[in-house]
């Protein structure tokens, strides 16, 4: 996963959660009460001065009820190929997290992800109604959800309540990738 202009700038994320917020009537307090974000970061957000993480998106999605694509401003309506080339959007490295959208359609989100070696990443604030479907494309993943641990390796796939807290484990030595299918119930 390369970098790559086609991808939305902080800026242009900013605009758009402003945009959702706006057309939902809903003023940076209230999204704040509703999404469980501080209104300093929103308005840091809007305005591009800020990056926010994969679990302040997912807190937000939630609160404005669209999906993640959404936010980031991507659609692939027109689109039918995703080149692997495009670059990630979101890219948390210190915590070994590449995330690059690669299709969205009315309420199915779809994901291509790199789990760097010897990282972890917790979701707590994703969608409480939707349904997560990760397919091991490459390398071993350990996955907790709530209180069961889970080992997958190449091509095994698994479904699983998106709302539940859930951890993404890659304890190896190779980066892994894996695909991640969202299904939004309530969107």
């Amino acid at each position: 996963m390369k970098e790559d202009s086609t991808m939305p700038s902080i800026d242009q994320v900013g605009k758009q959660i402003r945009n959702l917020r706006k057309e939902q009537q809903l003023t940076i307090e209230q999204l704040a009460q509703k999404s469980e974000v501080s209104g300093i970061t929103i308005s840091n957000i809007e305005n591009g001065r800020s990056n926010p993480t994969l679990n302040i998106l997912w807190k937000l999605t939630e609160a404005l009820n669209v999906p993640l694509t959404t936010i980031l401003g991507y659609s692939s309506e027109t689109k039918t190929i995703t080149k692997s080339a495009n670059s990630c959007f979101s890219n948390d490295l210190e915590k070994g997290w590449l995330v690059q959208p690669i299709f969205q359609e009315d309420n199915v989100d779809m994901f291509r992800v790199c789990i760097k070696a010897h990282s972890r990443k917790k979701q707590e604030h994703q969608s409480k109604d939707s349904t997560e479907i990760i397919t091991v494309m490459n390398g071993h993943l350990t996955l907790v959800v709530g209180d069961k641990t889970y080992k997958l390796e190449t091509f095994d796939s698994i479904n699983f309540n998106a709302g539940a807290s859930h951890e993404y484990i890659n304890d190896t030595d190779e980066d892994l990738y894996i695909n991640v299918v969202v299904k939004y119930r309530n969107i």
